[in-house]
């Protein structure tokens, strides 16, 4: 087993508490440097404000990452001859604090298979432990063997697996395609605003348990709000980007959902769906191809779906449809013990 040195900080040399202070700085290059291919908009905007934080000055860039990070983020670095050279970052996921999510596990690739991993993992759990929590959560590439193999050793545990998809440019036409046998019974039509709830409801029925306990369903993603209404109206209006979504119907039952944006404007549109366990064969596609014929009269962009990785049927679908896997994540969880104290 790796030892774990607790060093004063004044060496900065081992594992040490992450300080905002000292270390905001190298940790956003080491992170930058690490996952440089996989961080999505939301995960290089983070990473950007982080950078314009270390580089201000003394004074004013301490005061603000230490307040930040003390109060809602904690982490630990792996300094080697005044350099950070790894990094893990923890935070509470809900005011109880039952439940910690692990992130941003950085190891510099010079300094790989050293047991840093390791050693930042094993303080990371103690220190949730210690804070009394009760399950600690991270997310990790379905194609990252070796940590997985890290996790695993240290008592994680599979959850559920999601994706994001990305599909070259459409071309100018879309042939439409005979919908799959028993796909047929199910009529397509066009969702309202009053059909929040029944969208909502099939979210939360597509959804397994697994990993509906790692991310439960935002109401607030379906609700109609106001301002959503006329930020939609205003985009379909003016064409800056334009929202339409169809569901497919059977026996007054709402068995699939389709949405797609078309970010006309933007450098890229988007399609989701949901459907519920039991629909007809075939009902993905149907699903998928309403979504890109929409998509087809739009601005030739790349598009891209985010969808389980565990809907072994939605990805035979995508697959079909000419989408590839741009980044699958899989979710773990630990359950805390007394033993890790």
């Amino acid at each position: 087993m790796t030892a774990i040195t607790w060093s004063r900080a004044e060496s900065e040399e081992g594992l040490v508490p992450f300080d905002g202070r000292r270390h905001l700085r190298q940790v956003a290059e080491l992170i930058g440097a690490v996952f440089a291919d996989e961080l999505d908009t939301s995960g290089r905007s983070a990473l950007q404000e982080m950078e314009v934080v270390s580089r201000l000055s003394p004074l004013l860039g301490g005061l603000l990452s230490s307040t930040f990070f003390s109060e809602f983020v904690l982490g630990y670095v792996w300094v080697d001859n005044g350099s950070v050279v790894g990094n893990v970052t923890f935070q509470r996921t809900e005011m109880s604090g039952t439940r910690w999510r692990i992130s941003n596990v950085a190891v510099a690739a010079e300094q790989r298979q050293h047991g840093i991993a390791k050693a930042l993992m094993q303080a990371t759990l103690r220190e949730i432990a210690v804070r009394g929590g009760s399950w600690a959560v991270l997310q990790v590439r379905v194609d990252n063997s070796a940590a997985r193999h890290l996790y695993q050793s240290l008592g994680f545990a599979d959850v559920c697996q999601d994706g994001i998809w990305q599909r070259p440019p459409l071309p100018i036409t879309l042939l439409p395609e005979p919908p799959a046998d028993g796909a047929a019974e199910v009529s397509l039509r066009r969702l309202r605003g009053r059909d929040w709830q029944d969208r909502l409801e099939l979210a939360r029925a597509a959804r397994s348990q697994l990993a509906y306990w790692a991310e439960p369903v935002d109401a607030s993603n379906y609700q109609p709000g106001l301002g959503k209404l006329i930020g939609e109206a205003l985009g379909n209006l003016t064409g800056f980007h334009q929202v339409a979504r169809w569901g497919g119907w059977h026996n007054g039952q709402l068995l699939g959902a389709v949405e797609a944006v078309a970010a006309n404007a933007g450098n890229q549109h988007q399609l989701r769906f949901d459907v519920r366990p039991g629909a007809p064969a075939g009902f993905a596609k149907v699903l998928i191809r309403q979504g890109l014929r929409f998509l087809a009269s739009a601005p030739i962009r790349p598009i891209v779906a985010e969808h389980s990785g565990d809907d072994s049927e939605g990805v035979a679908a995508l697959q079909a449809c000419g989408f590839r896997p741009l980044r699958i994540l899989l979710t773990m969880r630990r359950l805390m013990t007394p033993a890790d104290v």
